[in-house]
């Protein structure tokens, strides 16, 4: 539960900064790129607030797909 909550409060932080980035690239350059700046970074934002939930719920990215995990939990369900 708590990497649900981390993960909804890293990208609703990170559409914000990508909104403000987005606004300040149309006052300075234009609509059509502010579009593509923001889509870039908001789209991004999930990926990278994902990797944050896992850095911090781990302190690491060795195990970050599970696999260590997932085969540790089957070598315990056969020894039983």
């Amino acid at each position: 539960m708590k990497a649900l909550i981390l993960y909804v409060v890293f990208v609703a932080i990170g559409a914000v900064v990508a909104g403000f980035i987005g606004y300040y690239v149309e006052i300075e350059v234009s609509a059509t790129a502010s579009l593509i700046v923001f889509l870039g970074l908001f789209f991004a934002n999930f990926a990278a607030s994902w990797m944050a939930v896992i850095f911090i719920m781990d302190g690491s990215f060795a195990d970050a797909q599970g696999r260590r995990a997932q085969s540790e939990i089957e070598r315990r369900a056969r020894g039983a």
